[in-house]
């Protein structure tokens, strides 16, 4: 599973998603990419640090509370694990303390199937976060599943 979860959809000035049309796409694509590029959070001119993308996990999450969207499980169990796989044990602290505030305040009606209670889940990423081979052994999976050994790195 290669994580996109920090998407992000072209927005007019209105604030409303913005849509390239098949129709006029050769005319409108290059404004549309460089106003996305224009109101993207992270860089996308050089990669941005791994601190900058799960502090902006942590900012996307709860603003998705904030606003009263669907709960952020997927986005804060991607930034706790992310932490995680490169030894940044700081920031999986950082991700837990705001995962379990959010998950305090999750609406149980937009929650998985599977979730049982926010302790469960907490305990399920801290227990993932501390199992560094398992993590390493899905990265590489994914990297070879997904033929990323090429790039950069």
């Amino acid at each position: 599973m290669v994580s996109l979860t920090l998407g992000r959809r072209l927005e007019r000035p209105s604030g409303q998603p913005e849509t390239v049309l098949f129709t006029r796409h050769e005319g409108e694509f290059q404004r549309a990419a460089d106003a996305l590029k224009a109101q993207s959070v992270l860089s996308l001119d050089e990669s941005p640090s791994l601190e900058a993308i799960v502090k902006e996990y942590h900012s996307s999450s709860s603003a998705r509370q904030e606003k009263g969207l669907p709960p952020a499980v997927v986005e804060m169990e991607d930034s706790i694990l992310i932490a995680a796989a490169v030894g940044r044990h700081d920031l999986v602290e950082d991700g837990l303390g705001i995962a379990a505030d959010l998950a305090g305040r999750w609406p149980r009606a937009g929650l998985p199937l599977t979730w049982v209670s926010p302790e469960a889940w907490l305990e399920d990423m801290r227990k993932k976060a501390d199992a560094p081979e398992a993590l390493a052994e899905t990265v590489s999976s994914q990297v070879a599943a997904h033929k990323l050994d090429k790039l950069k790195g």
